[in-house]
């Protein structure tokens, strides 16, 4: 069986880890103390990302199954973001049909359970991060290297690293 920390690459100034095909999801499983019950198909990447300021972890739940309790955090907002299937989401009393593409945030007293009820596994992504932070992203933390190099392209004065159809004026 591959180790968690053989799909880990690490770089100056980034860190890697290669979750492999959706469907080899299932094969993560965390058990007590990391989790409160063994669960298999979860698996959180901060000790792999580095990312002291937020915890990520990528989820699969089997066609038929739900989590098996209801929660709600102290201090952390969560956001969903549903890559493949279908399934519902409860978020306080409202009952959410989820599929591809769905992202929701939870607000930390927010109390959550989620199920899969269809014939094909649901796989999601889950973002946790304080809720009294505030993070300045987008375009305005964004800074533009003119001149930095493009490993890919084969003359970088000549060529615009956003490519032919999206060369700003």
């Amino acid at each position: 069986m591959i180790q968690a920390t053989d799909r880990v690459r690490r770089g100056q100034g980034y860190d890697c880890f290669e979750a492999g095909p959706l469907e080899s999801w299932g094969q993560f499983k965390l058990t007590p103390p990391e989790t409160p019950l063994p669960v298999r198909g979860k698996y959180f990447l901060r000790p792999f990302l580095n990312s002291d300021g937020l915890e990520m972890s990528i989820n699969v739940l089997p066609p038929g199954r739900e989590m098996p309790f209801v929660h709600r955090h102290q201090q952390n907002d969560e956001i969903y973001f549903v890559i493949q299937g279908q399934g519902q989401f409860q978020a306080g009393e409202e009952l959410l049909d989820v599929s591809d593409g769905f992202f929701i945030r939870l607000s930390p007293e927010v109390p959550r359970v989620w199920r899969n009820q269809s014939d094909e596994p649901l796989y999601y992504l889950v973002i946790q991060y304080r809720a009294d932070s505030s993070v300045t992203g987008g375009i305005s933390d964004g800074e533009r290297l003119e001149g930095y190099p493009v490993t890919w392209k084969a003359d970088p004065e000549n060529e615009s690293a956003l490519g032919p159809e999206t060369t700003l004026p």
